[in-house]
Order: structure tokens, then C-alpha cells, then sequence
């Protein structure tokens, strides 16, 4: 939750998200990290800065802190694991149905998408935790069709971690939908092709966001944010990307965004030719990727948006149970609430929940000891929700 506080309200440990009014006089500043000691406030904010807007959900419990206090969520994870399922499988009807017209070389209406983008923002903001958890339950991965989905609902997710506001977000979510639209234009062989691409495969490949241009930009009253994340998502923080070699901020705000969640959703799914990695791999993958990569502090806010160990990951704790992460911690990523599911032995139990946080120094401490592919276990996670 944001507020706007009087600076010399800060105190060490809050999440600043930035100082200014965005006027000539006033410029917009962003901050988007914690000031953890007084100098760190005195080295961010100016004296002369009358407020700043922090992030209260992302407060930094310090020594001699209270824990902060989290808005509820609007639903439960089990009412609303139900409404994010439908919404995804008319979002899979939808894309499916834009996919299909762009080979075809049928005109496509972008504006068509808005109602479901609007229904995955409701969704959001009612229960952050279903639309992660929605990844862990599908099926088959037809990527080429789920991937435009996942980026949608994911920079939504991280868009309201940063702050933007609901029209805003509406933008956001439509760029992560039609972001890969050139990989239409893209011969399914080479899409889908179970090895390594040769080099010209690659270059091929390598076109889809110019290929996207050309399809969006004959789109009636389109923002540009949304047509620049379709041709620069691909480009990177340090100019190593493609296909202009963007630097820095030459990249835009919605292609920063969709860049981090794009890779986070490719690495996480099951293609033709790899098995989906584990949300916390990816993640410190991504981690040893950032300020090259990804530009300074994206990396961090999207941990902080998922949870080191997202919500409906399945995991194996030290002391031998299996569980699935239940709810992330903000102030302590490693130390999420775990659903316990099974005995160590894999056999289903009475669930119980375990707060690693609370637990932590006394005899029944325990820790997260591997994240596990549920698939590879043949085990349902969906009917341990609400169980």
C-alpha cells in the first residue's frame, strides 16, 4: 500500500518509492528501495523535499522494529484460484484467436483484449498470491500461446509492485499480451523445433520483434509505450540485446518491465526442449543477471513482488515433510508460511501451516531444504488448496 508521508516522518527500514511532484520545479525522483539508516535517508532525499510516497507493504522490519502490518487480501487464495482459472482459459481462447489470424494475415483489433486485462487486474488486486499460483497448476505448457498470458498477468504483478496506477496497468498488462505477436510471423518449426537453432534459425528467431512492430503499429490510437515494449523487450541494460542494441534508460519503461517477467516465464516453463526450472532457480539466475541484463533494482523488486519461493511452489523441508509455500514474507524472502501436505514418505497428512519466521530459534525450526517439480511426482498441488 502507497502513502505519501511528510519527510521528516521517514524513518530507517521504509520503502521509498520517490520524492517530487513531477513539475519543473518539483521533479519526479523515483527511489524504489528501503533507506535502512539515517544517512541513507540524508544521502537520498534532499532536505529540501517536502514529502515522499513509501511502499508500506515493503517496509523492512529492523532490530527494535515492529513487523509492519500488511493490508488483508480482498479474497482467499481459494475463492479466488477459481475466478483466475477462467479468466486464463478465455485468455487462451483469446490469444489462440489472435495467433491464428495474424498467420492467416487477418487484421487483428488489440482493443479486444481489454476486458480480460482489466479482469486480470481485479483479479490482482483482490489476491496477488492465485495469479503465481495459477503457473504452477497448468498442464501442458503450449508456450506459444500461455507465454503471452503469463507476461500479461506478471507485469501486472510487478506494475503494481512499482506503484503505476490501474489505467496505467491496463497499458502494461495489453504490452505483455501482444509483446511475442511477431513470433506468428515465425515458421512453426523453428518456434518449436526440439533442438539447438542453427545460426540462421536464430537470426529468424531474432525478428520477431520487428515483425510485432510492423503487425502493431497499423493498430488504431495504440499508446507507444505498448508499441515500443513490443519491439524493445529484447533489448537489455547494457546494450547487449536486440534488435537496436538499446542502452539504459534508451529502453522503455514498459519494455524494462516485460523484459524481466519475459525471461522469468520463459525460464519456468516446459518447452519441447527443456523442462521447466524451479521459481527460485530462475530467480537467482536472473539475480546474477542483473545490471547487465536488467537495469538497477529490477531484479530485487521482482523478488520482492513473487517471494524468493513464490506462492504454490512445492517444496521439501529440512526436517523432511513436503509442503507448498502458502504466503511469502516480505521482510524475510527465505522464511515464507508453508502448507505441510505430506510426511516424509510422501504420504498425504492432516495439513498444517508452519510459519518458518516464527519458528525460527526454537527446537522445531526448520528450513526450506529443496523446491521440487510437483509433475515429477506425479502429484495434484490443486487439491491441497483447499484442503
Amino acid at each position: 500500500m502507497q502513502q505519501r508521508i511528510k519527510r521528516h516522518e521517514l524513518k530507517p527500514g521504509m520503502f521509498v518509492v520517490s520524492h517530487g511532484q513531477g513539475t519543473f520545479a518539483s521533479p519526479l525522483v523515483q527511489v524504489d528501495r528501503p533507506l535502512l539508516t539515517p544517512a541513507d535517508i540524508d544521502g537520498c532525499i534532499p532536505k529540501d523535499v517536502d514529502d515522499v510516497l513509501i511502499d508500506t507493504s515493503l517496509q523492512i522490519s529492523l532490530p527494535g522494529q515492529e513487523r509492519p502490518v500488511v493490508a488483508p487480501n480482498a479474497s482467499s487464495l481459494g475463492e479466488e484460484l477459481p475466478i483466475a482459472k477462467r479468466l486464463y482459459s478465455d485468455a487462451l481462447v483469446h490469444v489462440k484467436s489472435f495467433v491464428d489470424d495474424v498467420r492467416k494475415g487477418t487484421d487483428i483489433d488489440y482493443r479486444k483484449a481489454t476486458p480480460l486485462v482489466a479482469s486480470f487486474i481485479d483479479s490482482v488486486f483482490r489476491n496477488e498470491s492465485a495469479a503465481v499460483t495459477l503457473f504452477k497448476l497448468r498442464g501442458f505448457d503450449e508456450y506459444t500461446y500461455t507465454h503471452s498470458i503469463n507476461v500479461s498477468i506478471l507485469a501486472v504483478l510487478l506494475g503494481k509492485h512499482l506503484g503505476l496506477d490501474r489505467p496505467t496497468l491496463l497499458r502494461l498488462g495489453l504490452a505483455g499480451m501482444y509483446h511475442d505477436v511477431g513470433k506468428a510471423k515465425i515458421p512453426e518449426s523453428i518456434l518449436n523445433k526440439p533442438g539447438k537453432l542453427s545460426g540462421g534459425e536464430f537470426q529468424a528467431m531474432k525478428a520477431h520483434p520487428l515483425e510485432g512492430y510492423k503487425i502493431m503499429q497499423k493498430q488504431v490510437d495504440l499508446d507507444p509505450e505498448i508499441l515500443r515494449a513490443v519491439v524493445e523487450h529484447h533489448e537489455r541494460h547494457d546494450g547487449s540485446g536486440y534488435p537496436r542494441g538499446l542502452k539504459n534508460e534508451d529502453i522503455g519503461r514498459f519494455s524494462r518491465i516485460i523484459s524481466v517477467v519475459d525471461v522469468y516465464d520463459a525460464l519456468t516453463s516446459r518447452r519441447v526442449y527443456k523442462d521447466a526450472m524451479a521459481p527460485a532457480k530462475a530467480l537467482g539466475m536472473m539475480y546474477q543477471w542483473r545490471d547487465k541484463d536488467f537495469p538497477p533494482n529490477a531484479i530485487e523488486n521482482f523478488i520482492r513482488c513473487v517471494g524468493v519461493f513464490p506462492v504454490g511452489s512445492f517444496v521439501r523441508l529440512s526436517g523432511g515433510e513436503f509442503g507448498i509455500v502458502a504466503s511469502t514474507n516480505a521482510t524475510r524472502p527465505t522464511k515464507p508460511e508453508i502448507k505441510v501436505v505430506l510426511d516424509a514418505q510422501m504420504r498425504p497428512q492432516l495439513a498444517r501451516m508452519l510459519d518458518l519466521e516464527a519458528l525460527e530459534r526454537t527446537p522445531q525450526a526448520q528450513d526450506i531444504a529443496e523446491v521440487l517439480n510437483p509433475a515429477d511426482y506425479k502429484i495434484d498441488l490443486e487439491r491441497f488448496f483447499n484442503a
